[in-house]
């Protein structure tokens, strides 16, 4: 069982993760692959009531145990998605400030085809301005620059940040490496 203060200091590690990551309140985000919410509640504490998640997952139990845990703690600003594991986003072009890859783009879950199809899609659903947050778990840095950095250079992003620091992987702390990425605008 989960304790508050066990969760209160994963989500306290994340928030500063999503702040690094230049995403703010009032915004629109999606977290691709949230699980059961480690990222999510956190960003839908920082984007606040003016702000929405959508919290999308192909694991229907994860999807689950995050509406029970969003339940708990009070939210109404997260909206959970059903993904088919395919890398097609169920979103309009340009209809969010923000996407967080977080520890989605590696070999267990895709391909190096359906990676470059999912940061495709995710670049074309945030609008001008918006950002691309990316922590590359369990990639080699040859894939990062082949199938992070590169790929949303020539779909008109920047890099805006380099995290490196305490991040949430699986329920515990570790340090980890974030990479944002803003869309010209």
């Amino acid at each position: 069982m989960e304790t508050v203060s066990d969760l209160e200091r994963l989500f306290a590690t994340a928030e500063d993760v999503l702040a690094a990551a230049g995403l703010r309140a009032g915004q629109r985000c999606l977290d691709f692959g949230c699980g059961h919410g480690n990222y999510t509640i956190p960003l839908a504490r920082l984007v606040g009531p003016a702000g929405e998640v959508l919290a999308l997952d192909r694991d229907t139990e994860a999807l689950g145990r995050l509406a029970e845990r969003v339940r708990r703690v009070g939210l109404e600003n997260v909206r959970t998605l059903f993904a088919s594991g395919e890398p097609a986003l169920p979103l309009a072009d340009g209809s969010v400030d923000g996407v967080l890859l977080y520890d989605m783009l590696h070999d267990h879950y895709f391909s190096p085809e359906q990676r470059a199809a999912l940061v495709a899609e995710a670049a074309r659903v945030v609008r001008p301005g918006g950002r691309l947050s990316v922590f590359p778990r369990h990639m080699t840095d040859r894939q990062i620059a082949r199938d992070v950095i590169a790929p949303t250079r020539r779909l008109g992003f920047e890099q805006a940040d380099e995290y490196h620091g305490p991040v949430v992987h699986d329920d515990g702390i570790t340090e980890g490496r974030i990479l944002t990425f803003r869309r010209d605008g």
